[in-house]
């Protein structure tokens, strides 16, 4: 495989990488996605009842890939854990109520040592160690593919989502784009209604629109270990 992203939830696909598999599937890359839970701890904003939101979140993503021309997909059920900035009040999956998430699960390095042993990706994609924005998923996610690359121990890139600047409170541990990719036009149409696949989680689409719309045309990634100028390729 050439490239694999790894992350926890529905809808981390599209945002940062959305574009560059729609990009490399169509140059012939084999591209793949290994998403670790079904986001059940979501907003479901009235679309469906809270016990049902992982059901309709794995259909989400389902449809998502098929626009991200992904040619792998494996989707796991490993508990998706309470976001920090949730708001009060606001309706959310029967998730939302446990209190447990991916970092509750070590085991998660071994089932992706024998992912690589058997997908033989040349690159990986997943977070950085700061999560981005801190979500503990997004850090646990991290700390478990960064664990399993170095036991698998064969030669891969392992690529960070990168935003240009760190997001406010989550200065610490921010690594700046090694990578950067500029998305044409026609792939960014097909990334935006990739993203659109995720209706349950619209908020999130559209703050992330108002954070940060010049990652919908520009996806920028760290690679681990490399020094030198901006480069525009992963592979």
């Amino acid at each position: 495989m050439d490239l694999l992203v790894v992350v926890p939830h529905p809808d981390d696909e599209v945002f940062g990488a959305g574009g560059t598999l729609i990009e490399y599937a169509e140059r012939g890359l084999e591209t793949g996605l290994i998403t670790l839970t079904r986001g059940e701890a979501g907003r479901t904003l009235g679309l469906c009842d809270p016990q049902d939101l992982g059901a309709l979140r794995a259909e989400e993503l389902r449809r998502a890939v098929e626009v991200l021309k992904i040619g792998h997909f494996e989707l796991y059920d490993f508990p998706n854990a309470r976001p920090a900035a949730a708001v009060e009040g606001e309706a959310r999956g029967a998730g939302f109520e446990a209190n447990r998430g991916v970092a509750d699960h070590p085991e998660i390095v071994d089932l992706l040592v024998q992912r690589f042993e058997n997908l033989r990706p040349r690159a990986i994609i997943t977070f950085p160690p700061n999560g981005i924005n801190g979500h503990v998923d997004h850090v646990a996610t991290s700390r478990w593919v960064g664990a399993a690359a170095a036991q698998y121990g064969k030669p891969l890139k392992l690529f960070y989502y990168a935003p240009p600047t760190p997001y406010p409170g989550h200065e610490e541990g921010y690594l700046p784009p090694t990578h950067q990719r500029i998305i044409p036009l026609h792939v960014l149409a097909q990334k935006l209604r990739a993203m659109a696949q995720h209706r349950t989680q619209a908020l999130s689409v559209l703050g992330f629109m108002e954070r940060s719309a010049e990652r919908l045309a520009k996806e920028t990634f760290h690679l681990v270990g490399y020094q030198g100028e901006l480069q525009s390729e992963l592979l």
